[in-house]
């Protein structure tokens, strides 16, 4: 392994990304939000289904083009009837430094240990999952595509963790799961949105 490998921490051969069936290991953690007030996971969808969203850095180009992307449609998602969070590495303060720089709305709670990461099945990259060719052509693409809002940063937390999505109804099920491959594979809105209306429409489905 080379000097940057080992800089970058990636791991030596591809991961396999091991998503829960329930969200029962992930409800018990408690990690602080953006303000310091300590959440605990299983609360989030104690009375409404919740899309949990887990981001790779802070500085990722992949990452905060999600975000943006996110909280824009973050309406639709309230209209759909479910809670939309985001969970990163690091601090509180650095989650509300994220917040502010992107201008976004969504809450983020900060998993410093990455414990929800390994509870939700989310890997650590190898170096060609970080940096190969899909990963720099799809940074480049999002950066040119925003004209100039969306830049890489720098790195805040693990540089090799990769991030994904679940969706989990009220009882813990987890009805969707997406964790990335890749630096740069990430749940799009429609994909998330997608997965919490067929839940709305499963619960109307029984109430009537």
């Amino acid at each position: 392994m080379s000097a940057l490998e080992r800089l970058l921490g990636v791991a030596r051969e591809p991961q396999r990304t091991n998503p829960p069936a329930r969200g029962d290991e992930l409800g018990e953690l408690v990690l602080p939000d953006h303000e310091g007030r300590e959440v605990r996971l299983g609360e989030l969808w104690a009375e409404r289904p919740a899309v949990l969203v887990w981001l790779r850095h802070y500085g990722c180009v992949h990452c905060r083009a999600h975000a943006l992307e996110l909280d824009q449609r973050r309406g639709e998602f309230e209209e759909a009837g479910v809670g939309l969070w985001l969970i990163g590495q690091a601090t509180p303060r650095h989650a509300a430094h994220f917040r502010r720089k992107l201008g976004i709305e969504l809450p983020v709670l900060a998993d410093r240990e990455r414990e929800s990461y390994r509870r939700a099945g989310a890997k650590v990259a190898t170096f060609g999952e970080l940096l190969g060719p899909r990963s720099l052509s799809a940074g480049t693409q999002r950066m040119l595509s925003s004209f100039g809002r969306v830049r890489q940063g720098r790195v805040v937390g693990h540089p090799a963790q990769l991030g994904g999505a679940l969706v989990i109804d009220r009882d813990g099920r987890v009805m969707h799961a997406h964790m990335a491959e890749d630096a740069a594979d990430n749940a799009n809105a429609d994909e998330l949105l997608a997965a919490a209306r067929r839940l709305a429409a499963g619960a109307n489905a029984r109430s009537g």
